[in-house]
């Protein structure tokens, strides 16, 4: 059983990625796999000798500043990956890196996930990662020059050439991006999931482009036309912010549809710890300016068992819907 600690949904295709945290007792024969993959040896010279990748993965897996990644694509696991703090990366003695910045190592590990667009799809669940989770102000990544897949993310995901570095074992081209360039070329997606209503599932990432907003209500407005009673479970990624006309938007379908609102959906349970996000909840405004009820619960799991109570007790409603 893996546990998934992130996972990244792509607006322009639509694919998965889940991020899973390295094992090394669990994992180290699918990497050294991998590994001798004709594709992966040519680049990470890790195949020759079982020795020189164990010491690798332990001195990688024993740094703070690192973290090891098995890859999941569209429930496949296939590739692995590396994020690292820059500043504590051999990457400080041939570029001048500063605070904030942060890198990616990849590869796909399965022979049949290539040439599917996979890398591009990696390097913006690694980049979203790092700005929401790590608080990167900028990642960096630094390929091979001849990896040929990866010569194009200056033109499809925004990223910015710095030029080239000659390290040991690769000439490299290092690209650079910033968190606003990337979510302006790479906007977040807003997921749901009604499979399961009266229970809605919500969860809101990163700077979502005014698209996704509008997508969203879209939905919304398609589930509250039901006049079906539900509640609503929400989670937020830490960086979660609308862009003004967003806003604006929101606001305006909140006020258009203030009375069906009112009558069908019963609550928004927001999972969230934070003290601040917890008192504007409970703010007077929040109560007796929303049209349904704002509920604080600190995690996914007490906000199930909240919804159901809150089914049971309005049942009568569920009944005569």
């Amino acid at each position: 059983m893996y546990n998934i600690e992130y996972k990244y949904s792509c607006a322009e295709t639509g694919h998965q990625l889940e991020f899973i945290a390295l094992n090394y007792a669990r994992d180290f024969d699918r990497i050294s796999s991998w590994m001798k993959e004709e594709h992966v040896a040519k680049t990470w010279q890790l195949h020759e000798s079982i020795d020189k990748l164990k010491n690798y993965l332990l001195d990688a897996l024993g740094k703070k500043s690192q973290k090891l990644w098995l890859l999941s694509i569209n429930g496949k696991i296939s590739a692995y990956a590396e994020t690292y703090f820059a500043p504590n990366d051999r990457l400080n003695d041939y570029f001048p890196v500063v605070a904030g910045d942060y890198g990616i190592h990849l590869l796909i590990g399965e022979a049949s996930q290539l040439s599917k667009g996979y890398s591009k799809l990696i390097i913006r669940g690694l980049s979203d990662y790092l700005f929401s989770r790590e608080k990167a102000k900028r990642v960096l990544i630094e390929p091979d020059i001849n990896v040929k897949q990866l010569s194009s993310i200056e033109n499809t995901l925004g990223f910015t050439k710095l030029g080239q570095l000659n390290l040991p074992e690769k000439t490299a081209n290092l690209y650079a991006i910033t968190k606003e360039q990337f979510y302006h070329k790479n906007p977040s997606v807003i997921t749901y999931d009604d499979s399961r209503l009266p229970l809605l599932f919500l969860h809101f990432p990163s700077y979502p482009n005014d698209l996704q907003v509008a997508k969203w209500l879209t939905k919304l407005n398609q589930i509250t036309k039901t006049k079906t009673p539900y509640v609503v479970i929400s989670t937020f990624d830490d960086c979660y912010q609308f862009s003004q006309e967003a806003r604006k938007l929101q606001m305006r379908w909140f006020k258009q549809n203030k009375i069906i609102l009112a009558e069908y959906c019963l609550a928004m349970l927001r999972v969230t710890t934070d003290t601040e996000m917890i008192q504007k909840l409970n703010s007077p405004a929040i109560i007796n300016g929303m049209p349904f009820r704002c509920i604080p619960v600190a995690s996914k799991e007490e906000a199930l068992k909240q919804a159901q109570m809150i089914l049971a007790d309005n049942s009568h409603i569920y009944l005569a819907s």
